[in-house]
C-alpha cells in the first residue's frame, strides 16, 4: 500500500514539476515583445510606405514607365498592410498608442522617387534578438528587407533621359509583395508561397479575378 501512495506522490510531483516548466515556458513567451526602436521604424516604414503608394501611382499618371510605377505601388501596398497589421498587434500586446510619424516629402516625379531605407532594416535586422523579440516581427522584417531590395531594383529600371520604357513582365507574389522579372517557377524566393500564387500583373495592375491570371508552369 505504501509502495503505490510512493508511486503516486512521485507521479503527482512529476506532473507539478512538468506545470511549473511549462508555465515559465509560457510566461517567457510573454515577455518576448519589441523595442522602442523597433516600433518606432516599422511605425516610420509604414507611414513612408503609404505615401510611395500614393506617389508611384500619382506618378504613374503622366509617366511613360506606368507599368514599373504601378508594379512597384502594387509591391509597396502588400508591405505597409503587412506592417500595419504588425504595429496593432504590438500596440495592443505592449498597451501603447501610436507615436506622430513624418512622411518624406517628396515630389511626384520619377527622377526622386525613393523607397524606404533598406539600410536602416539591414541594422535593426543584426541587432534584433531572436530571443526577447516577436517571431512575426521578425519575419515581417526580413521579408520587407528582402522586397525593399527587389524593389530598389526595379526602380533602378528607370531611365528620365530614355523616351521608352523598358519591356519587362512583372510577376508578382500577393503574399510578401516580390516583384520578379522572371516567372516563379518554383515558390516565391522570398516568402516560399506557392507559385501557383503568383500572378502576372498586365500593365503593372493585378488582373480582375476572372481572368486567367495565375503562373502555371508545365510539369
Amino acid at each position: 500500500m505504501k509502495k503505490h501512495v510512493s508511486i503516486s506522490a512521485l507521479l503527482i510531483g512529476v506532473c507539478c514539476v512538468i506545470l511549473l516548466l511549462c508555465s515559465c515556458g509560457r510566461n517567457k513567451q510573454n515577455k518576448k515583445s519589441v523595442s522602442p526602436e523597433t516600433l518606432r521604424l516599422m511605425q516610420k516604414t509604414q507611414s513612408e510606405l503609404t505615401a510611395c503608394v500614393e506617389r508611384c501611382r500619382s506618378a504613374a499618371q503622366e509617366s511613360k514607365d506606368k507599368e514599373i510605377l504601378l508594379a512597384l505601388a502594387n509591391s509597396q501596398q502588400v508591405l505597409a498592410d503587412r506592417h500595419e497589421t504588425i504595429i496593432s498587434i504590438l500596440l495592443k500586446k505592449n498597451k501603447l498608442e501610436r507615436t506622430s510619424t513624418v512622411s518624406y516629402s517628396i515630389e511626384m516625379d520619377p527622377r526622386t522617387l525613393v523607397l524606404p531605407p533598406v539600410k536602416e532594416y539591414r541594422e535593426l535586422l543584426a541587432k534584433a534578438d531572436p530571443e526577447r523579440t516577436l517571431r512575426e516581427v521578425l519575419i515581417a522584417l526580413e521579408i520587407t528587407n528582402k522586397v525593399l531590395e527587389s524593389d530598389a531594383h526595379v526602380l533602378s529600371l528607370i531611365d528620365p533621359d530614355s523616351e521608352y520604357a523598358p519591356d519587362v513582365d512583372f510577376f508578382f507574389c500577393p503574399v510578401c509583395g516580390l516583384l520578379s522579372m522572371q516567372e516563379i517557377k518554383e515558390s516565391c524566393p522570398v516568402c516560399h508561397s506557392d507559385k501557383d500564387r503568383c500572378i502576372k500583373l498586365k500593365d503593372g495592375e493585378i488582373p480582375p479575378p476572372d481572368e486567367e491570371s495565375f503562373v502555371v508552369t508545365p510539369n
